[in-house]
């Protein structure tokens, strides 16, 4: 728990700097008191999260800090600029192919929620993420990501998702929608309906030096949170989009894009899980309770302490998974504990590894064999660990499931 303290206490000071006297970093610093053994653990934690670089510039300079984990701290950090930076020419060679064919854009995720940092250079991209705002220009993008040198993956997970790599390894998602499907039919849909208005939504913003293609606040903040969501109830996303989240809020949104935002949850039906996020990142990140105030967090059902103990179970689960799960013995998490939970979870996975295939009735038993399979294999040679581990692990995340009356 020590460690897991310190690292939020160092996180939110580093998404707050702005506030801060270099007196009063230097004493918030002091307090932790942390030996050498400690800033390793500290670092280590840190890495798992890939939230190291936001502290490089509030942490390089202290005169406490061992300076093995200094000299490990400014490796990490220029590592993660030089990738920024790759993936931003990256990201600018699309802008010119996308906008000389005339194919509607924008940037998703990473890097358009890294503008919002104090320091934009060290909030870690791990890919270029591009909505295609018309789905009949999925095929055409694929083509120009072609020229440029990507070739996509030879296994896909959806029809409206193509991922692609390039020589050097980079990787680029090209996106139909928003949010990959979910288990439940009327959000599906609802995400679905908004794609005709999307290219309305987007906007010219400063990303590390050039003018980028982003989504409005209001489309950003929510295509954020379901981004969170869907990997939330698939292995985990560890805490580095919770800092996304904080910055964003923190900075503001006009009224208009609140409500506007705010009307988008409201008919996907995830108020829920916003509200779990939320309290996580005004009690532990330093994200300011006067900023989300119009969110109404607290339930006059619950008492304020049952909600405080849930944030800080769910903080614990996100950080057991590190980033995107990567723990082994993750699974989904499920909306119950019942039977029909799991079938219904089992059936969504079916078409998300099989999704042309999927589309005819009449070959899902084969594909429910088929998709087993592949879970049992997994289990075997990808995760190491028995099916039972994998299913208690996602019995103990589905009890974090239940009270966000997800979809409801």
């Amino acid at each position: 728990m020590t460690v897991f303290n310190d690292l939020m206490s160092l996180l939110s000071l580093a998404l707050n700097r702005s506030e801060h006297t270099e007196e009063e970093i230097k004493e918030i610093l002091d307090k932790l008191d942390l030996d050498e053994e400690g800033w390793q653990k500290l670092m280590t934690l840190s890495v798992e999260n890939s939230v190291t670089g936001l502290w490089f510039d509030i942490l390089y300079e202290y005169d406490k800090l061992p300076i093995k984990a200094k000299n490990a701290l400014k490796h990490y950090a220029q590592k993660i600029c030089k990738r920024n930076y790759r993936y931003l020419v990256l990201a600018i060679r699309i802008k010119q192919a996308f906008e000389k064919a005339h194919i509607p854009f924008c940037i998703l995720k990473g890097m358009a929620a890294g503008a919002d940092y104090p320091v934009p250079d060290v909030r870690k991209v791990s890919d270029l993420d591009i909505f295609v705002a018309s789905p009949n220009d999925i095929k055409k993008a694929v083509k120009l990501a072609e020229e440029l040198g990507f070739r996509a993956d030879e296994e896909q997970h959806s029809l409206r998702h193509v991922e692609m790599r390039d020589e050097a390894g980079n990787k680029l998602e090209l996106h139909g929608m928003l949010a990959e499907p979910f288990d439940n039919a009327k959000t599906n849909a609802f995400l679905e309906k908004l794609l005709p208005d999307c290219s309305k939504h987007i906007v010219e913003k400063e990303i590390l030096g050039t003018t980028l293609p982003v989504l409005d606040d209001a489309y950003h903040a929510y295509e954020l949170l379901m981004h969170m969501l869907q990997h939330f109830l698939n292995s985990g996303f560890g805490v580095r989009l919770l800092c996304d989240w904080v910055v964003l809020w923190n900075r503001g949104l006009s009224k208009k894009d609140e409500e506007l935002f705010l009307k988008l949850v409201e008919e996907s039906k995830v108020k829920g899980f916003l509200d779990t996020i939320t309290r996580v990142c005004v009690k532990y990140l330093g994200l300011k309770r006067e900023k989300v105030l119009s969110m109404n967090l607290y339930d006059k059902n619950r008492s304020r302490q049952e909600l405080e103990d849930e944030a800080e179970d769910f903080l614990k689960e996100m950080m057991d998974a590190g980033e995107f799960g990567k723990n082994k013995e993750r699974m989904v998490a499920l909306r119950g504990s019942g039977i029909f939970d799991y079938m219904r979870e089992f059936h969504h996975q079916m078409h998300l590894n099989f999704p042309k295939a999927g589309k005819c009735f009449l070959l899902w038993p084969v594909l429910w064999v088929m998709t087993l399979v592949k879970f049992l294999r997994n289990n075997k040679k990808v995760r190491s660990v028995s099916t039972r581990e994998v299913f208690e692990s996602a019995k103990k995340r589905s009890r974090l499931v239940k009270n966000m009356h997800l979809f409801n």
